[in-house]
């Protein structure tokens, strides 16, 4: 999805913040397609998925929710070893707030149609 997402996007110039905000967007579609694919494949995952995949075995909250759960804490705690370290908030804006709120989210959804196509797939 990396490769796909840099090829559809590579051609476009951002030229504005409207326009940046319809790329973070697309970004987050895009990461939220991959991941539910990688989820719902049952393949090696990124530490990130691996880690809210290992939680949900063990709890029982689903995959979506955690995984906004998970990505709202790294950006928390982002926030604050920003402003420890550097004295101000660097490196996280409203594109990485929006990602860590819609990401899960989005492959809450996406995970519903795939799961039943897996279903009738592999069975």
């Amino acid at each position: 999805m990396t490769d796909f997402a840099v090829w559809v996007l590579s051609p476009l110039q951002c030229s504005g913040y409207a326009m940046a905000w319809l790329f973070c967007g697309i970004g987050i579609v895009l990461v939220a397609v991959g991941v539910s694919f990688e989820v719902t494949a049952h393949v090696v995952t990124l530490a990130g998925e691996g880690l809210v995949l290992a939680i949900c075995q063990v709890t029982p909250v689903k995959f979506g929710t955690m995984k906004v759960l998970f990505d709202v804490t790294l950006v928390v705690i982002a926030c604050i070893l920003s402003f420890v370290l550097l004295h101000g908030l660097y490196g996280v804006r409203e594109g990485t707030v929006a990602a860590a709120l819609f990401v899960g989210t989005l492959s809450r959804q996406i995970n519903k149609p795939l799961a039943k196509v897996g279903k009738r797939l592999f069975s």
